[in-house]
């Protein structure tokens, strides 16, 4: 056991180490001191190759920054703190398409004007992560009223209405299930819910359902794709849709986040 314990005290420090290097660089380089927000096309010498600015990669930047602002007590550093809250303004003023729509924009010009829109939720969801943990470094409640007021649109679009989407229901389509949605809102109810009963209590039923889902997907000794009582997701059987499946970015969007909880519990 103590052998164990050696080996996972030499993985924290080098995970430690390669954190520091990696939060430096983007420190130094990534920060749009001009406009806000944070440049994300990074060549590996530092130098910016596209301007544009993807708004889920912006939220999951203030998150990152806001997180381990209160996680871990070498980065409870003031510049830190400054540039998440920069980066929160950058999307409190540009994300949302047309205010006070609740869609966002998928990708910005540098200087916040909406290039592209994704029928997705996903930048909605970095934006609610991101103002969830502002609010939990300042104590800023207009920050996490955009968050709950987020929160509501997603779950409506989600389980209720999904025309806000500008997904129209064409009566042709298969009736596919992907498992990014309820991996995300998932997501969403674990990081609204961190030590807020209240909240837990009320995204409880929605979590359940979360799980549901994702269970779905769970495919064991079948080469077939994802059943549901014994009936495929999606009708047509073994089609092409079912094989554009991507596992492997699933599992690296739940590490990018995991991967912090673990060093801060060693």
């Amino acid at each position: 056991m103590e052998k164990e314990r050696e080996t996972l005290q030499v993985w924290k420090k080098r995970v430690e180490q390669e954190l520091d290097r990696v939060i430096a660089f983007w420190m130094e380089h990534s920060h749009d001191q001009e406009h806000g927000g944070f440049f994300t096309c990074l060549g590996r010498d530092g130098k910016v190759y596209d301007h544009l600015k993807y708004v889920w990669l912006q939220g999951r930047q203030v998150w990152m920054y806001c997180r381990l602002y209160r996680s871990f007590e070498r980065f409870r550093r003031v510049e830190l703190l400054d540039a998440a809250r920069a980066g929160g303004e950058f999307l409190l003023r540009y994300a949302r398409v047309a205010p006070p729509g609740k869609k966002c924009a998928f990708v910005l010009t540098r200087d916040g004007r909406p290039v592209k829109v994704q029928r997705t939720i996903f930048s909605e969801c970095f934006y609610t992560m991101a103002m969830n943990e502002l609010w939990k470094v300042t104590g800023e409640m207009r920050y996490q009223s955009e968050a709950m007021e987020m929160m509501d649109q997603i779950i409506h679009w989600v389980r209720e209405d999904p025309a806000g989407l500008g997904r129209p229901q064409l009566s042709g389509a298969l009736a596919t299930e992907p498992m990014a949605v309820p991996m995300m809102l998932l997501s969403l109810v674990e990081q609204l819910g961190e030590e807020d009963e209240e909240l837990t209590n009320k995204y409880a039923e929605l979590g359940d359902w979360c799980v549901h889902r994702i269970l779905q997907h769970v495919q064991v000794g079948t080469t077939q794709g994802p059943q549901e009582g014994g009936a495929q997701l999606a009708e047509g059987g073994n089609g092409c849709v079912l094989r554009q499946k991507r596992p492997e970015q699933q599992a690296h969007s739940e590490l990018w986040k995991g991967g912090l909880d673990l060093c801060s519990s060693l």
